[in-house]
């Protein structure tokens, strides 16, 4: 009972450790952000410009944040007013403990055009948070304007769903101790760094405050393993297909030319919404708003 008690009392005590220099250096709080009240949490957001109105979407990871689109946003509100959002489980939004859906994700973009931004909006996701703007446009596409994936996740992979495997692991990692410590055992410096540069074409661009602020938006708020474990155990996926063969409204797709099954994955899009258009972004994977802003930028205006 002594050595349990004392190997409890140090896990916990090493998660907490983890947990406070983690996010010691407090690199996302650095610029002012507003709040939107929504009825799962407070959503922390950044509104810049002037004109029409862009709303861009962050990727749905543990380490992802608004901050994904630092290198797009001065330039974009030149000309529009450009929001960018913390999903609820991300950055600095608050992350209840819960199990995270694609329904409630596309719910908070729909009340989220509806009350803060209030008028249609061209909405720009990255990755897998592509499902839940689909969903929120055929809900409701007189809120959207036009909508640009970037990088968007195979449409095969909304077939996944939890099984008894699943329910399991996700019950381990909702335990206190126990899952807190796999999490960060998962969200530790070194694997993210590992999973996030993986996915870049040219490695150096993926700079050391970028894994820092990556790193501390995976440790913030109260329950940041939720988001987890629902992403791990396939509670976010959405088929969508249905969905993207209903809109009506404007899509393009952008993708790094070097991105794994880019080819693929964007065909399945077009083949299901023969509509869509698709645009192909040099020396870069699948952040080509980040490795080649330049170009990524050139192309973008093109539809705005």
């Amino acid at each position: 009972m002594v050595i349990s008690s004392s190997t409890l009392i140090g896990v916990s005590l090493l998660n907490k450790i983890t947990k406070i220099h983690a996010v010691s250096k407090n690199l996302l709080e650095k610029d002012k952000t507003k709040e939107f009240e929504w009825r799962f949490g407070n959503i922390k957001y950044r509104k810049k410009g002037h004109g029409n109105p862009i709303l861009l979407v962050h990727s749905l990871e543990v380490a992802s944040s608004s901050e994904e689109w630092f290198k797009v946003i001065d330039n974009l509100a030149k000309t529009h007013t450009v929001y960018t959002i913390d999903l609820i489980g991300c950055g600095l939004s608050e992350k209840p403990f819960m199990t995270y859906t694609n329904h409630i994700f596309s719910q908070l973009i729909s009340d989220f055009i509806k009350v803060v931004i209030g008028k249609r909006t061209t909405v720009i996701t990255s990755g897998n948070s592509s499902s839940f703007v689909i969903s929120a446009c055929d809900n409701d596409s007189t809120l959207f304007e036009k909508i640009i994936l970037v990088s968007p996740e195979k449409l095969s992979n909304g077939h996944l769903i939890p099984g008894k495997r699943a329910r399991t692991y996700k019950a381990i990692l909702c335990t206190s101790i126990l899952g807190t410590l796999l999490y960060n055992i998962a969200v530790y410096k070194i694997n993210i760094k590992h999973n996030i540069k993986q996915d870049f074409y040219k490695k150096e661009k993926f700079t050391d405050d970028m894994l820092d602020k990556c790193y501390e938006a995976a440790h913030r708020g109260l329950s940041p393993k939720s988001l987890y474990s629902s992403l791990v155990c396939f509670y976010t996926k959405n088929n969508i297909k249905f969905e993207l063969s209903q809109i009506d409204n404007s899509i393009i797709i952008f993708e790094g030319r070097f991105n794994r099954d880019s080819s693929d994955i964007t065909k399945e899009y077009v083949k299901i919404n023969p509509a869509i258009e698709a645009v192909i972004i040099d020396d870069s994977k699948k952040y080509p708003h980040i490795e080649n802003e330049k170009e990524f930028l050139k192309a973008l205006n093109i539809y705005l």
